[in-house]
């Protein structure tokens, strides 16, 4: 089904009621595909949609980026040739636009998108931001995960706090187990952060070299990370 297809009526079209993947495809492979389509069933079901898993079983052939789209009028992917070479760090700064922590736009992956791409045109460029929930907790960057290293120990915002529950925020969580802390915190938990590191499908993880214009004194744990996760092929 082509995206060409989509009918005006639709309310993804409309409304930007749908949810979305993005995958990693190299030399033909779809990277943790099969995380990917349980977060996609997942969000798809919050919604009230439901997957056509026939419409995205034909991986591509290549390099490039598989995006997966569900709306009430059906299952599409979009197929965007090549991968770009993506920055190993990048700077991080308070964002003004928020979350708010039970809503489906906070939490999945939803078509509705406007809050996220306000988040990042705050950013300097080439940057990201950090958002708040209605709490004044940190929940997430504007299209990425967020981790950071203090007194040794990698934390994250807990999935309440109003992040996603993405295929590489998973794959930190399992790989380093009861070394990451989940909890809620405020934005002035990063002040003493020795480290800080994003996460998600497209960038994989990106070590942050400053936050609030401040050199950060270490990028080991993330770029660690980040060779783990490239060598790590999982998938068809």
């Amino acid at each position: 089904m082509s995206l060409l297809e989509i009918p005006i009526s639709d309310s993804g079209f409309r409304h930007g009621v749908g949810v979305f993947e993005t995958v990693r495809v190299q030399d033909g492979t779809a990277r943790w595909r099969e995380w990917h389509l349980e977060s996609i069933h997942t969000a798809a079901k919050a919604l009230g949609l439901k997957v056509e898993a026939k419409q995205i079983r034909q991986v591509p052939p290549g390099d490039g980026l598989w995006r997966w789209f569900v709306t009430e009028t059906g299952t599409r992917s979009w197929w965007c040739e090549g991968l770009e070479q993506v920055t190993p760090t990048v700077s991080l700064q308070m964002g003004k636009v928020g979350v708010w922590s039970d809503s489906w736009e906070a939490r999945y992956k939803t078509m509705s998108y406007l809050s996220r791409i306000q988040g990042r045109r705050e950013a300097s460029a080439g940057g990201e931001v950090v958002m708040l929930n209605e709490k004044g907790e940190m929940a997430s960057a504007a299209m990425a995960n967020l981790f950071w290293v203090r007194a040794g120990k990698i934390r994250t915002p807990t999935w309440e706090c109003g992040c996603r529950a993405g295929t590489v925020r998973r794959w930190v969580l399992e790989r380093s187990g009861h070394q990451v802390e989940e909890g809620r915190w405020r934005e002035e938990e990063l002040d003493g952060a020795e480290e800080i590191f994003l996460t998600n499908a497209r960038i994989g993880v990106q070590s942050v070299e400053s936050w609030r214009g401040k050199q950060l004194v270490s990028c080991q744990t993330g770029k660690a990370l980040a060779k783990a996760f490239w060598a790590e092929q999982v998938g068809d």
